[in-house]
């Protein structure tokens, strides 16, 4: 039996049960190499959820829906590595019980799914272990360094050339799980925080108080990427506030829902180098 037919077999045995009200996987998409998000009540709609390659998209975001879980019950998920680290993060941040959450966990390598065993958060902690040991993927560290070989006035302009071409739409926002609250800063208009027209100084406000604000809770899902209409590398800057925090405070977001957040957390011996 394959992965999917077994998950499938799972999936439907949970429904029938009653121990879980809602499996939150894959579906087929708009085209045959797409996939989407499709939300399964009974066991006989198990039928359609799919596993394979294509299934990339972080399904912890569907999670934090208003109400989902405010009833105690159990809702099942199909979640990669970083949607598991997600919800370590979100545990750790009162906005969900891990104990709600029935995690079919799997990864992809070279395009091939392999079985994740547990089903609970923290049985998946020898599996983002060895992600921590890895370290920062290599093909956005990659990008990250040639960013770092041009001086500052040069990324300066890059980064106002990438900027520039944001329209607010908000993508990015929506479908990160780290963009849970209920009204965003970009909302509020009295007082209004950050400039919500499409030009340079409302763009560079939007896209660097995000991305602080993803500093030591950015599981690199590549969420933000694939979702951006006009192809903004969210992820490279993304990636430096994780660098900047794993270098500084040896923090690697989403290792258990015991985590402390880490610009949210004060201790007497934390380094103070950066006061002057």
């Amino acid at each position: 039996m394959g992965i999917q037919e077994q998950y499938r077999s799972e999936a439907a045995g949970l429904l029938s049960s009653g121990a879980v009200k809602l499996v939150i996987g894959f579906g087929e998409g708009s085209t045959v190499e797409r996939r989407r998000p499709v939300f399964v009540r009974t066991p006989a709609e198990t039928e359609r959820l799919v596993l394979d390659g294509g299934c990339v998209a972080n399904l912890s975001t569907y999670l934090l829906t208003e109400g989902l879980l405010s009833d105690g019950k159990s809702v099942a998920v199909f979640l990669k590595p970083d949607g598991i680290r997600s919800i370590n993060i979100l545990a750790a941040e009162a906005q969900l019980n891990p104990e709600q959450v029935v995690i079919f966990g799997f990864d992809i390598e070279e395009g091939q799914v392999r079985a994740l065993e547990g089903r609970k958060a923290s049985d998946f902690a020898p599996v983002i272990g060895v992600a921590k040991a890895a370290g920062l993927s290599a093909e956005l560290q990659k990008e990250a360094e040639l960013l770092d070989q041009i001086s500052a006035a040069e990324r300066f302009e890059y980064w106002k050339d990438q900027f520039s071409k944001c329209i607010k739409c908000y993508a990015c926002r929506q479908v990160c799980p780290m963009c849970y609250c209920r009204r965003c800063i970009v909302d509020v208009n009295q007082p209004q925080w950050v400039n919500t027209s499409s030009h340079t100084l409302g763009n560079f406000e939007w896209n660097i108080v995000r991305a602080f604000h993803l500093a030591g809770r950015c599981v690199a899902c590549g969420g933000c990427d694939r979702s951006c209409p006009v192809n903004i590398p969210l992820r490279l800057i993304n990636h430096r506030m994780a660098k900047e925090v794993l270098d500084a405070f040896d923090y690697y977001a989403g290792e258990c829902a015991e985590q402390k957040p880490v610009l949210a957390t004060f201790r007497q011996d934390d380094p103070e180098t950066f006061i002057l």
